[in-house]
């Protein structure tokens, strides 16, 4: 049976990293988790919102990570827990990383230009990006950062090009196309073949701003996402219902997109 809910954007971490990373991610983001970003943690925080699935988005932040966290997301793999890939820029095996994670039945991989540092349009990005087209989605982190930086890359303008440049590349904008960046967002992202994830906008956006932005990009192309642990599924879910939106909105936003994406 299809999953109902799916939430398309978390993260979580092995217990021998987990306080480690938290604590990076604290003195990066200026924000604290909800809770301990463990397998466990994001299961319990599913079971009380009723979220069938969770896609996790690793990110690596150095080339020699990749392979390591790849061997832990394909042991996490299973009906609930729907790993993406890691994958990075300057990896000089990126093209064996890619047959790799094909080859172990992953959809989709996670970039993130500021944790990553690499430009989103330059031509060696670019060149490495097109390797994915028609063999992995990409899930990528769009706009500000929680702790403001001065030179934001995915912005809604540059995620725009990405989409004119390489158009058969099938990507979701995380945080509704532009994190901060929803004017923009509205200018250039609205009403274009590319996936919006609604991780941690609630409460960031108003809420009439996030239901116009659903309503004119089209709910065909809206996916139900936490962004666990920064911000709890239940209050992604209470503000989805806040919306207004028909049965058959939710049902596509909620699980039914998802689905399609990740061939289930």
């Amino acid at each position: 049976m299809k999953p109902t809910i799916i939430d398309t954007h978390t993260h979580i971490f092995p217990e021998k990293v987990v306080d480690k990373a938290v604590t990076a991610l604290e003195a990066a983001y200026g924000a604290q988790p909800l809770v301990r970003p463990t397998v466990d943690n994001l299961l319990a925080h599913m079971d009380k919102t009723g979220v069938d699935a969770a896609v996790i988005c690793p990110v690596a932040t150095s080339p020699h990570q990749v392979r390591s966290i790849n061997q832990w997301m394909i042991s996490l793999a299973g009906d609930r827990l729907i790993p993406l890939g890691a994958l990075h820029p300057a990896d000089p095996q990126w093209d064996e990383q890619i047959e790799f994670l094909i080859d172990h039945g992953f959809r989709g991989v996670k970039l993130q230009p500021h944790f990553q540092e690499f430009e989103l349009l330059s031509p060696t990005t670019l060149e490495k990006l097109e390797k994915l087209v028609g063999r992995l989605f990409m899930v990528v982190h769009a706009g500000q950062e929680i702790e403001p930086i001065a030179h934001v890359e995915p912005t809604p303008q540059r995620l725009l090009e990405l989409h004119r440049r390489l158009p058969e590349l099938q990507f979701i904008a995380a945080h509704l196309g532009g994190y901060q960046m929803w004017d923009e967002v509205e200018e250039h992202l609205v009403g274009e073949d590319i996936y919006l994830d609604i991780s941690y906008v609630f409460g960031k956006a108003s809420d009439e701003q996030i239901a116009r932005i659903i309503r004119n990009h089209g709910p065909g192309h809206i996916l139900f996402a936490s962004d666990f642990p920064w911000q709890s599924p239940s209050e992604v879910l209470a503000g989805l219902n806040r919306l207004g939106l028909s049965d058959e909105q939710r049902t596509m936003i909620l699980g039914g997109n998802a689905a399609r994406l990740l061939g289930l």
